[in-house]
């Protein structure tokens, strides 16, 4: 007993050499296994090495600066150049605007988005489950059925967004009422999510908005943490930060998991032909796409209900975070314009000059309200959601060779562009640094419906769910939020043919704020902010105003 006791003593004594034993090999195997990258690409930072890599690795927080200043020493000047990334993740090499048409000529087997985006989500991880995170099915089910089914949904997506309105606000009263803008849209986004995912028989209930928030919070945080880790400790040390993610799913599953073993249920007895459920019409979610996929590509493996909820876990994350992010900060630019502008005033106007007679509004009438749809894009430009996107990883054997630089990128490289730098490009916009919520409809006024000159079609190149090599706050190519639809050809910009593109995530995304703004204009006044409060930066995440976001509102 004595002997087991002075073992068991000597071992938790020896502990901490071990633990920083294998945090030191693990270091080094970050450092020895990384991509390897041309020379002739200069990096940011503080240069190469193991000293240069621990100094990188140490200086989280410089990241932003560093991009910045790459951005103006080298982008600008239509140079790559290399970012270092913290310690679970490859650096970056963030190419100029110049190349993103070339990124986008690259088919999926030489520069996969996918394979990008699940290394930076820690996909299987966040996700509870590795071998989902081996393929797009998300993406496949939103290029086969979300585009046709989008618009009709604009109706119950009406009623949605005035019913979470109406909850979130029905304290408002006509004394100003302050209201923080942060807790508003993490209120009424989860519903109008919900209906998208789950049609209108779930999409109120409390539990599941509470869960879908708490588990897209999980998600970030768990990144923050492997981000910080070395890869050979994430299988310690991922199904531990993840706790909180399946705790969440679990209670999300309280709500949707009768609804999905009915639609399953019911979908498959259909399939087989039963006789009773030939007039069977499952609503149009994402619940019953997802399951409609499996069919159509004959996975009936697959027709489990615990699966199908997990399928709705990256859907779920990207459509909050992306939202609640966009509304809040489009929400303080406005409030923070000058009031002598009367911006507000002009966009209260618009709605009620487009104002259908029904009270539904529909599509075109959405697609109308030009100010507002100015609004939300100047808004993007100005505060995009993240510092980079268009997210790709080079996964061609032989690498990515450009022919006009000359280096040559090896497999596993992970490239983006500098969002911020582009959209902040004295170049490229009018005082750049400066909310103008009518920058982009003014141009639509004064853009010819028909271009023979450069080639553009339609003056839609303006609008909020169009993307360029000039506006890609959700990323730019076919695997910009699930793309779909081609809706222009351009000849100028990227320098060559190119299809300027629209997803209906997207499109949707568009509706839902174009319908917040409806109902919060005509139902309440909003006071002006002072100042606009200024989000900070955490690495290269932007991390937006909660607390000091508060203004009042008092009903109309």
């Amino acid at each position: 007993m004595n002997t087991t006791g002075a073992v068991f003593t000597w071992a938790l004594r020896q502990f901490p050499v071990y633990l920083l034993v294998i945090l030191v090999l693990s270091f080094l195997y970050e450092f020895l296994l990384r991509p390897r990258y041309p020379r002739g690409i200069p990096q940011v930072g503080h240069g190469a090495g193991l000293l240069g890599f621990i100094r990188n690795y140490l200086a989280f927080n410089s990241r932003q600066s560093w991009i910045l200043d790459g951005y103006v020493k080298y982008g600008k000047k239509g140079a790559a150049f290399i970012l270092p990334l913290p310690l679970s993740c490859n650096y970056e090499v963030v190419l100029p605007r110049a190349q993103i048409g070339w990124v986008m000529d690259q088919p999926d087997s030489t520069l996969s988005a996918y394979e990008a985006h699940k290394k930076s989500l820690f996909y299987g991880y966040n996700f509870l489950d590795h071998n989902l995170a081996e393929e797009s099915f998300a993406n496949r089910v939103m290029h086969k059925f979300a585009a046709r089914h989008v618009v009709p949904m604009l109706s119950s997506l009406g009623e949605e967004v005035d019913f979470a309105m109406s909850k979130a606000l029905g304290h408002v009263s006509n004394e100003w009422t302050s209201v923080n803008l942060w807790n508003l849209w993490m209120e009424v986004v989860p519903i109008t999510t919900s209906r998208f995912l789950a049609g209108t028989e779930t999409c109120r209930d409390e539990i599941l908005g509470e869960s879908i928030v708490n588990f897209a919070n999980s998600v970030m945080r768990t990144r923050l943490v492997l981000s910080t880790i070395p890869r050979p400790l994430h299988p310690m040390v991922g199904p531990l930060v993840t706790i909180p993610n399946r705790r969440h799913w679990k209670t999300m599953c309280q709500v949707i998991m009768p609804l999905i073993e009915e639609r399953m249920h019911s979908m498959t007895k259909k399939a087989q032909g039963c006789s009773e459920y030939q007039d069977y019409a499952p609503p149009e979610d994402y619940i019953t796409w997802v399951i409609r996929l499996i069919f159509a590509e004959n996975r009936t493996a697959e027709l489990d209900p615990i699966l199908v909820s997990k399928r709705l876990l990256p859907v779920i994350f990207a459509s909050i975070h992306t939202t609640v992010i966009t509304c809040h900060t489009w929400i303080l630019d406005l409030l923070s314009t000058a009031p002598k502008d009367n911006i507000l005033e002009s966009l209260r106007n618009e709605i009620e000059d487009n104002m259908p007679v029904s009270g539904v509004w529909t599509k075109a009438e959405l697609m109308s309200l030009t100010k507002v749809d100015s609004s939300i894009r100047e808004s993007q430009r100005l505060t995009p959601i993240a510092s980079t996107l268009i997210q790709r990883e080079v996964v061609a054997p032989e690498g990515l060779h450009h022919p006009d630089a000359g280096w040559t990128l090896s497999k596993g490289t992970s490239i983006t562009v500098h969002t911020q730098g582009i959209q902040h490009d004295e170049d490229l916009f009018d005082d750049p640094l400066t909310y103008k919520p009518f920058r982009y409809s003014s141009m639509r006024n004064t853009q010819p419906r028909e271009s023979s000159n450069d080639g553009f079609k339609d003056s839609g190149r303006y609008e909020m769910i169009t993307t360029s090599d000039q506006h890609f706050p959700f990323g730019h190519g076919r695997h910009a939020w699930y793309v779909s639809q081609v809706t222009l050809r351009i000849t100028k910009g990227l320098g060559r043919d190119a299809n300027l593109l629209f997803s209906p995530g997207r499109l949707f995304v568009s509706h839902e704020m174009k319908l917040f703004l409806v109902h919060l204009l005509t139902h309440f006044d909003i006071r002006a902010l002072d100042q606009r409060p200024q989000q900070r930066y955490f690495g290269l995440a932007p991390i937006p105003p909660m607390e000091s976001s508060s203004t009042g509102f008092s009903d109309k």
